[in-house]
């Protein structure tokens, strides 16, 4: 059985409810005609001309991302700016797209059960603001980060005493600086983000927590896979005959 853009947003709305984003977020369907049929479906971290390009080469009739387009108000489509220009392109292209954003992340699971589940944390517990907590398998600090460069794929900045034993580490993916405090109070010996000031993570150490900035989107590229399979999963579920797909065109680095 077929499926239209509008079918396939509720299969997206069933992983990551559109009531848990925040209320200055740009979620849903943000391009294309919600009737229009779906065959295959691309899953993105981000819209670009390389993904929109790669949607075409691919057959795909709909982009999932997590970050929106359109984040900030547009007054004009003139093709004068990078994101006019992506804009008119994907119009042109009749490719629809839907974008998961604060309420994937607020999502269980969602954006940070992916994360903690890469890197491979146990006794998982979900906190305040998305973040999740758990137990690390790498004794010490310096073992926990070159842990983390291998699962994520790119470096990883440390702060804090590299022989430090951790007990608890945190994680939050993508920017996640303004949040230290939830992962202090719940005893984190360590808090992994993927963007954190270098003055606000001295302040961190001096506070008695290790930090880790390991990239905005390194951290949050692990729940683009678990998007992937939980739509492809949802899809079978009601006998839709759609592909999904992941995105190969993305630069994390």
């Amino acid at each position: 059985m077929s499926a239209t853009v509008a079918q396939v947003l509720a299969l997206v709305e069933k992983i990551a409810p559109f009531e848990l984003a925040e209320e200055w977020d740009n979620v849903g369907l943000l391009a294309g005609n919600p009737d229009s049929t779906v065959e295959t479906v691309l899953c993105a971290l981000d819209m670009s001309m390389d993904v929109l390009e790669e949607a075409r080469r691919r057959g795909a009739q709909l982009v999932v991302t997590h970050h929106p387009i359109l984040f900030r108000g547009r007054k004009n489509l003139a093709e004068t700016d990078a994101e006019g220009r992506l804009l008119c392109a994907l119009v042109r292209s009749g490719i629809a797209m839907i974008a998961a954003h604060t309420n994937y992340d607020n999502a269980f699971p969602g954006v940070n059960d992916a994360l903690a589940a890469a890197l491979g944390l146990k006794d998982v517990e979900a906190l305040e603001g998305g973040m999740r907590v758990g137990a690390p398998a790498q004794g010490t600090l310096s073992e926990f980060a070159a842990h983390a460069e291998a699962v994520l794929g790119g470096p990883v900045r440390r702060y804090g005493d590299p022989d430090r034993k951790l007990n608890r580490v945190a994680v939050l993916g993508g920017a996640g600086e303004d949040y230290v405090h939830i992962a202090r109070a719940a005893g984190a010996d360590a808090y992994l983000t993927g963007e954190m000031a270098y003055h606000k993570a001295l302040d961190a150490v001096d506070d008695g927590m290790c930090v880790l900035e390991a990239g905005h989107a390194a951290t949050e590229h692990p729940a683009i896979s678990a998007l992937r399979r939980g739509l492809q999963i949802a899809a079978d579920a009601v006998q839709y005959d759609i592909c999904v797909l992941q995105s190969e065109a993305e630069l994390f680095f």
